[in-house]
């Protein structure tokens, strides 16, 4: 049998070759990619749970704030915030008998809604991609902050695409010491020309670099004419 190289056989596909529909599918599943969590100083990947390297640089492509209903330590239901608009609040939800909530490991009721942020990352270098998820307050904050960074940014690079390093820091509660996930921008990306299936490109600029930029143009903003 003739031997075909792998430039050969690619020539003989068919010109779509069912990439990009593969693609759209996976983009329409909550979870893209391996599961990222962060526990006790650590950023974990994937049912292996592997360890991630402090400082692993990603880029934070898109964020969704939603409640999550659990029932036998699986989700069924999601209530995902509207754009432009604030999530329900607790109460507007429904389940709200403590008597009928289930209870943990103490014997203690547990809100069967959790508060809970995802954070879409991709490799820059690879493309891998990671869905960052967590309930913690100190999770949904290190998201708050990037956003209010990101928006902060896009006032004056609206395709701003921000890279970050998984870092981690102690916050101080009631229980002693522990640990929250940080977000730490270490450079911007743009985006190219091609709207929303863009993918992060040249134009890399420093995290200093964007901090001048923003608050120059913030300075301009606030002069009087």
């Amino acid at each position: 049998m003739k031997n075909h190289s792998l430039m050969e056989q690619r020539a003989n596909l068919p010109a779509d070759d069912g990439w990009a529909d593969a693609s759209v599918e996976a983009g329409e599943r909550m979870i893209r990619g391996r599961l990222l969590k962060f526990a006790d100083w650590k950023y974990r990947a994937g049912k292996e749970q592997e360890l991630i390297e402090d400082g692993r640089a990603l880029a934070a492509l898109a964020t969704v704030a939603m409640w999550v209903r659990w029932e036998d330590g699986k989700p069924v239901q999601h209530i995902v915030r509207e754009p432009g608009r604030r999530l329900p609040e607790r109460d507007e939800l429904g389940h709200n008998k403590k008597d009928e909530w289930q209870v943990d490991s103490k014997g203690e009721p547990q809100d069967p809604f959790q508060n809970t942020r995802l954070v879409y990352f991709i490799d820059p270098r690879t493309a891998e991609a990671f869905t960052f998820s967590t309930s913690s307050w100190g999770g949904r904050n290190a998201v708050t902050d990037l956003g209010d960074q990101i928006t902060r940014m896009r006032s004056i690079h609206k395709d701003a695409v921000p890279i970050v390093e998984l870092r981690a820091a102690e916050m101080p509660t009631q229980h002693g010491r522990k640990s929250k996930p940080v977000f730490k921008i270490i450079g911007w990306k743009t985006t190219s020309s091609g709207g929303e299936q863009a993918t992060p490109v040249e134009g890399q600029i420093t995290a200093q670099q964007a901090k001048r930029e923003v608050d120059r143009h913030e300075m301009d903003e606030d002069i009087p004419f």
